[in-house]
C-alpha cells in the first residue's frame, strides 16, 4: 500500500523536472497579512467569504464555473492582495499561510496553468528541478553507506497522520475522477491542483515542502 501511494507521489516530481518554473521577481505579501488586509476591507472580505462558500461541498466545481456570485467574487479577488501573495518556507505560521493561499487560489487559478502556481515566494530558476534530480537519485541519503528512499518514508510518514491520510484520499478521488464532457478519464489540471495542494499541506511535516 505505501508502495503504491509513493508511485502516486512521482507524477508531480516528474511535472516539476521537465518544466521547471521560470520565476520572475515580484513584490509580494505573504498570504496571512493579505488576508488581514483583505479582511479590514468590507468589500473584499465579503467578497472573500463568498469564494469560501463556494468552494465547499461537492458541487463547488460547477458553482465556481456556473454561479455568477461566484465569479463575481474571483473578479473583485483578482484586484486584491491576496492573488498575488506567497509563503516563505520557514516562516511562522507556515501551514496557516498556505491553507489562505490555497483558499484563495483553488478558485483563482479554476483551469490555470499549474506552473504559475506555487505558494512560495520566488526562487532561483531550476532550483526545484535540481533538487528533486537528486532527491530520486539518492544523493540525499543520511548514510551514504546505504540505500534509501525520500519518497518512501514521505508515505509511511503519512500513514501515521491521520490528518494527511484524509488529504491523501481527497486528491485520490480528485485525481480518479473522469470528465465524461471532455471523455478524459482524469482531469489534469484539476488532479496537478490536488497533488500540488496536499504535497504544500503535508510535505512540510517530513521536512520535503521544499522539494515540491
Amino acid at each position: 500500500d505505501t508502495e503504491l501511494h509513493v508511485t502516486l507521489f512521482l507524477p508531480v516530481a516528474l511535472i516539476l523536472m521537465q518544466h521547471p518554473r521560470l520565476l520572475r521577481a515580484q513584490r509580494w505579501v505573504d498570504c496571512i497579512q493579505a488576508s488581514d488586509m483583505c479582511n479590514q476591507n468590507t468589500y473584499c472580505s465579503s467578497r472573500y467569504r463568498v469564494m469560501r462558500q463556494c468552494l465547499v461541498g461537492k458541487e463547488k466545481e460547477a458553482m465556481l464555473d456556473h454561479n455568477r456570485e461566484c465569479q463575481a467574487a474571483i473578479e473583485v479577488l483578482l484586484d486584491s492582495p491576496l492573488y498575488d501573495c506567497r509563503c516563505k518556507r520557514g516562516m511562522k505560521k507556515e501551514l496557516q499561510c498556505l491553507q489562505n493561499y490555497w483558499t484563495i487560489h483553488m478558485g483563482l487559478t479554476e483551469g490555470g496553468d499549474m506552473d504559475d502556481s506555487s505558494p512560495y515566494e520566488p526562487l532561483a530558476p531550476h532550483h526545484d528541478a535540481f533538487r528533486l534530480a537528486s532527491i530520486s537519485s539518492g544523493f540525499q541519503c543520511p548514510d551514504a553507506e546505504k540505500n534509501c528512499n525520500p519518497c518512501l518514508d514521505a508515505a509511511k510518514a503519512c500513514n501515521i497522520n491521520s490528518s494527511c491520510k484524509r488529504q491523501r484520499s481527497a486528491y485520490i478521488a480528485t485525481c480518479s475522477k473522469g470528465d465524461p464532457n471532455k471523455g478524459e478519464t482524469c482531469s489534469k489540471k484539476r488532479c496537478h491542483k490536488a497533488l500540488r495542494l496536499f504535497l504544500d499541506l503535508h510535505f512540510a511535516f517530513v521536512g520535503l515542502i521544499d522539494i515540491f
